[in-house]
């Protein structure tokens, strides 16, 4: 059986009307199509492997929420998706806030570009998924656009939990700021309410077309 070695490398050239380029990203360490018109085809995942349990109103980067963008950087149509469970347990009320963080440290030191506050909870415990969509509207400049949705399924009765609502469906537009920046990093932060007791056991994180 043969095998095919590809070198990593940077974003190559655009090439000519007709073409195609498959590369290896040296960023990403993916796979990656750059074609004619200079759109650049690639996805990019993550993942936990252990238990979080971030702390009650202290802002967090939920480890395996980090993605780092390839060479190519952000382009109009990239596109961001992460789930992931969290259970509570009867403690803690107040509203929690979940951001997408974007800059080039991959901690809290990074932005809050986009943010939702998720509606006050009650005294109960409960177990919810949550998916958080978020997609860079351009222009590719200093005054670009990110577009996100967030959402919330639970287990408790329609009133309690997570949420006093069944589910929770949010969607925020970000200020402009610059999304040209090279070794750009975007991940979730979350900032639990008071005497919120979280769990989170899995992550999974995966970003496209970039």
């Amino acid at each position: 059986m043969a095998d095919i070695l590809i070198d990593v490398q940077s974003t190559p050239a655009t090439p000519a009307a007709g073409q195609a380029v498959i590369y290896v990203d040296s960023t990403s360490k993916e796979l990656a199509l750059k074609n004619d018109a200079g759109f650049i085809r690639g996805a990019i995942e993550n993942f936990s492997t252990a238990a979080q349990t971030p702390a009650a109103t202290t802002r967090t980067y939920i480890i395996g929420s980090a993605l780092a963008i390839p060479t190519g950087k952000l382009q109009i149509g990239t596109c961001f998706e992460w789930l992931f469970d969290i259970t509570k347990t009867a403690a803690g009320t107040a509203a929690s806030t979940y951001d997408i963080a974007v800059g080039t440290a991959g901690t809290t030191a990074d932005t809050a570009r986009v943010s939702f506050t998720k509606p006050a909870g009650t005294a109960a415990i409960d177990t919810a998924a949550v998916r958080i969509t978020a997609v860079c509207r351009g222009p590719l400049s200093a005054s670009g656009i990110f577009a996100g949705n967030f959402s919330l399924v639970k287990n408790a009765a329609a009133t309690a939990g997570h949420s006093a609502t069944p589910s929770v469906c949010l969607t925020t537009i970000s200020g402009a700021f610059d999304v040209t920046t090279a070794a750009l990093i975007v991940g979730v932060c979350v900032t639990s309410g008071a005497s919120d007791v979280l769990t989170i056991q899995l992550v999974q994180s995966r970003a496209w077309n970039l």
